[in-house]
């Protein structure tokens, strides 16, 4: 069962309305807190930790320097000690995936941790705001009516996965990661990448002992929260380096990897490897095209339409053999890419420029770029010295492909506190800080309806530590994430180790859009964006009407489309008046 919760502020001391409790009810939640300006509302699968009468802390907390277990009661001291400092104490002492609410003198004061594991979302009714665990239970309380917002819907669309707090449904916002809401006021951050990215680890010998140590401790940490675990595989290094944590732990875990009928999409030699190595039992599904229905809508609890068409062969297939196994949770290697600092560019050659000057350090890293890459020195050279002679800060592009004019011309982004590089920055780790963003919208898969999907690599100090790595490290040798393979030599197979081309299920996209092409040009022509003036129509239809399968981008935006559609008639079917609660 995935946690839900509700929290609810008051302004002043207003009474909570009855019919908020019996909406909380059929919603199988239970009061698990209360005080004056504060009620906190919980399923059996959510903790809520009591930090005294001053407030709570919900989700899973984990001590910086403790075992490799849920903190299941605060004590006098880290009570104490939590009330004086706030926000300060619980990301310096602690770790894990929270929503806090702390009753200060100056009001009340919300906070979500970085890693972005616990939902957030945020709506209002009368003196009451409501922190959600899901945007449905916005909606069943009260705080929300459900209703599209169409300009949100056309912002996200833009945003090309910048995280706002605007979502596409009225009303509702998110509650970021690493920020914090202070009584009735707008949000703001309480954690900033850029303070762990100010002292890099330089020519460390430890790194990657202390990156295998501190990725094992949060794996742990998080399968010792649940059951048994159906861990996401495919034979790629960050897959392998969570299932290879997995099985030192002792958890009870089954792995689970998809295939496509091209051999592109066919990973399980790797995944059947990686598994015989570990002692993991493996589960194989394939990509079923005749079990797709373009109209089957993905993330419906979801305040945004995610991810693309395609993924309702992969999302239902986890969902199902979830069931067979009785799994309790998910656990993927998701955020390994951002987190291990993957890059195709001359960033990090740029960087130690930057950092060292025209050494042997520069060349040594233009060396590795060049053999990453396959482009002549000369080539990586140019690129490096462009890199360094521009902007420190990583400029965050819209996505304007296949939008209408109207929208694409809207441009500016709102932009993010983490995308502002203080003096001194560089910009391969501007880039490395963009990427950890460009994940936080990629969290919340359509499965996470049905059972927590937990994210160990975006674990706090998982990010906090590989932040203070140089972005030259992750390129040492000429190898992406070079630190974290070296870190995990010693546990994983070397055909693991050593692949250099990832798989992954382009060719079955490639699948979806040429058996549905008819119905998908039915469906966008005469659909929702289209007759908002969100997309651009004569655009569409030309990219539909060719015979050759579309490119990779042109083709993933295409099923992006054709999911929003679903997401948008799974909202418009049941948006109705606020305070029309269930039950209330």
């Amino acid at each position: 069962m995935r946690p839900r919760y509700l929290l609810v502020a008051t302004e002043g001391l207003a009474p909570l309305p009855p019919r908020l409790e019996r909406a909380a009810g059929c919603a199988s939640l239970e009061r698990r807190f209360k005080n004056d300006r504060l009620a906190v509302f919980a399923n059996a699968s959510c903790n809520v930790l009591a930090v005294g009468d001053r407030g709570c802390i919900v989700g899973t907390l984990f001590h910086r320097h403790g075992p490799a277990e849920a903190v299941r009661q605060l004590g006098d001291a880290d009570v104490q000690a939590i009330v004086q400092g706030g926000g300060r104490t619980l990301l310096g002492r602690f770790w894990g995936g929270y929503v806090a609410a702390l009753d200060e003198p100056a009001g009340l004061k919300v906070m979500r941790d970085p890693s972005a594991a616990l939902p957030c979302y945020m709506g209002r009714a009368g003196d009451h705001v409501g922190f959600a665990s899901d945007a449905e239970l916005l909606v069943e309380t009260g705080f929300a009516d459900g209703e599209v917002d169409w300009d949100g819907l056309a912002a996200h669309l833009l945003g090309s996965g910048l995280p706002t707090p605007g979502t596409a449904l009225r009303g509702i916002r998110e509650l970021l990661p690493a920020f914090v809401w202070r009584h009735f006021e707008d949000q703001r951050p309480c954690w900033s990448p850029w303070d762990h990215a100010a002292d890099l680890h330089r020519g460390d010998g430890s790194a990657g002992e202390r990156l295998a140590r501190t990725i094992k401790h949060c794996v742990h940490a998080w399968a010792s929260t649940q059951g048994r675990l159906l861990a996401s595989v495919s034979g790629g290094l960050d897959s392998s380096i969570v299932a290879a944590a997995l099985a030192q732990s002792g958890a009870d875990a089954s792995c689970l990897t998809m295939y496509g009928e091209d051999s592109s999409g066919d990973e399980r030699p790797y995944a059947r490897t990686l598994c015989r190595h570990l002692g993991l039992p493996l589960l194989e599904r394939p990509y079923e095209l005749d079990r797709i229905d373009i109209s089957e809508a993905l993330g419906t609890h979801l305040p945004r339409p995610t991810d693309r068409t395609h993924a309702l062969s992969y999302e239902r297939a986890h969902v199902e053999v979830a069931r067979e196994i009785a799994a309790s949770a998910f656990i993927t290697g998701n955020g390994g890419d951002s987190v291990f600092g993957y890059s195709h560019s001359a960033a990090a050659a740029a960087d130690r420029y930057l950092a060292e000057g025209l050494g042997g350090g520069f060349v040594t890293t233009l060396r590795d770029v060049s053999r990453q890459t396959g482009c002549g020195l000369v080539r990586a050279a140019a690129a490096a010295l462009r890199i360094a002679r521009g902007s420190r800060a990583y400029r965050w592009r819209p996505d304007g492909l296949f939008l209408s004019r109207d929208i694409e011309s809207l441009g500016q982004l709102p932009g993010h506190p983490w995308l502002d590089a203080p003096a001194g920055a560089l910009p391969g780790k501007a880039a490395h800080i963009a990427s950890l963003l460009r994940m936080q919208q990629c969290l919340e898969p359509s499965r996470s309806r049905e059972l927590p999907v937990l994210n160990p690599l975006l674990s706090q100090p998982v990010v906090e530590l590989c932040l203070a790595v140089p972005s030259w490290q992750w390129r040492t040798g000429g190898r992406d994430r070079a630190l974290a393979r070296r870190a995990f030599a010693n546990d994983l197979p070397p055909a693991i180790l050593q692949r250099r081309v990832k798989g992954g299920p382009d060719g079955f996209a490639a699948l979806v859009l040429d058996r549905f092409r008819a119905q998908i040009r039915e469906r966008l022509l005469d659909g929702h964006l289209a007759r908002r003036g969100i997309i651009d129509r004569d655009k569409v239809e030309r990219e539909l009407a060719a015979e050759l399968s579309s490119a990779g981008e042109e083709r993933a935006r295409i099923l992006e489309f054709v999911a929003a559609e679903a997401w948008i008639d799974s909202w418009l079917t049941r948006a109705g008046p606020v305070g029309s609660a269930p039950c209330g």
